[in-house]
C-alpha cells in the first residue's frame, strides 16, 4: 500500500492555501473592506465604534474622551448652525467600516450633531447596516435622504451614494436639531 501523496496533488493545495485567502481580499467586497480597514488601522488612524442609542443630548465632550481616549480630537470655538464648538478627528472606520473623519457639534458642553465622513465606496454596506440594526428608514418626500428616527434624534444618510468624492456623509441630530431643520 502507497501512503505517499502526489506532488501534483501538494502543489495544488499549496496554490489553493496561497490564492484562496489572496482572492478573497482583492475579489469580494467583504475581503475588500476588512484590507481597506487593516491598512487604515497600520496608518495609526483609531477606530471609532458607537452604538447609535449612546448618542443623544446628554453627552458631553468629556464623555466622548473617556469613550474614545485614542480618538485625538481637535476642538476650537467656532459658531456654526450646529453648535458653538467643533471636536473633528481623523478616524480609520466607523462601526466596521472604512471613514476619514468625525465631527462633533456641541451647544454649551451638550452634544447637537454628529457628522461622519465615510468611503463612498462603502454607501450600500453602511446602509445596510443601518437597514439591519435600524429597521427600515421613513424617507422624507423628495429630499433624497434616508431618516432613522431614534429615541434621542434622528439618523440621516443619502438615498444614493455621493457623486463627488469626499462627500459621502453620515449625520445625527438631536431632538432639537432634527426639529429646527424639519428632519423629524
Amino acid at each position: 500500500m502507497n501512503l505517499k501523496i502526489p506532488r501534483s496533488y501538494k502543489l495544488i493545495l499549496s496554490l489553493a492555501l496561497v490564492a484562496g485567502p489572496f482572492t478573497w481580499l482583492v475579489l469580494t467586497e467583504d475581503g475588500q473592506r476588512r484590507s481597506d480597514l487593516f491598512l487604515l488601522q497600520v496608518t495609526g488612524h483609531p477606530s471609532f465604534n458607537i452604538a447609535y442609542d449612546h448618542l443623544n443630548q446628554h453627552v458631553t465632550q468629556s464623555d466622548f474622551e473617556t469613550l474614545f481616549p485614542k480618538v485625538r480630537f481637535q476642538c476650537e470655538a467656532r459658531e456654526t448652525a450646529f453648535g458653538e464648538r467643533v471636536c473633528a478627528a481623523e478616524i480609520a472606520s466607523f462601526n466596521g467600516m472604512p471613514a476619514r473623519t468625525v465631527r462633533l457639534y456641541y451647544r454649551g458642553d451638550l452634544l447637537t450633531s454628529m457628522h461622519l465622513n465615510y468611503r463612498e465606496r462603502y454607501h450600500e454596506l453602511l446602509e445596510a447596516s443601518l437597514r439591519n440594526g435600524l429597521g427600515d428608514p421613513l424617507q422624507p418626500v423628495g429630499a433624497g435622504v434616508l431618516l432613522w428616527r431614534l429615541p434621542e434624534g434622528v439618523v440621516m444618510l443619502a438615498a444614493a451614494p455621493p457623486e463627488t468624492p469626499g462627500d459621502a456623509a453620515l449625520l445625527w441630530l438631536s431632538p432639537g436639531m432634527a426639529v429646527r431643520y424639519g428632519a423629524t
